[in-house]
């Protein structure tokens, strides 16, 4: 199996994982903690008390949950496209927070911040080791190949 099909698998993989634990059922219905229209509401993304409710702890674990999502996208689009892999992370998380808005989940411009921020930093990420990577096989091709 090559690189790049192991790649969209585990990119597929990811992406299903991704979906149930930001789509999945939740044990109760978290009342009053939203607006009605979510993310779609557009003063909530203008009222500071958006950006300083909810914890730190939250907004870390929602960058992390996407970055590994931001690296296979990378590895699925290639390094020179990263910014293509950008826009997808952009397009899951804006579907993923509207398709929770009418769920027992919470849709939040918080939410769909932090993911793009963990996407953001898995292209980084994946982008830097891939220039390394190159770099190093440039500069070493006997031990690199």
């Amino acid at each position: 199996m090559s690189r790049r099909t192991s790649a969209v698998a585990a990119g597929l993989v990811y992406t299903a994982l991704l979906l149930l634990v930001t789509l999945g059922p939740v044990p109760q219905r978290l009342a009053g903690s939203q607006s009605p229209r979510g993310v779609l509401a557009w003063r909530d993304w203008f009222d500071a008390s958006t950006w300083t409710m909810g914890s730190s702890l939250e907004f870390a674990a929602n960058v992390v949950l996407f970055a590994p999502w931001g690296a296979l996208a990378v590895l699925v689009i290639g390094k020179r496209r990263w910014w293509l892999a950008i826009l997808a992370g952009l397009a899951l998380t804006t579907l993923i927070e509207i398709a929770q808005i009418p769920t027992a989940r919470i849709s939040d411009p918080r939410d769909l911040v932090a993911n793009l921020a963990g996407t953001v930093l898995g292209v980084l990420l994946a982008v830097s080791v891939a220039a390394v990577r190159s770099r190093t096989q440039r500069l070493d091709p006997v031990t690199a190949g």
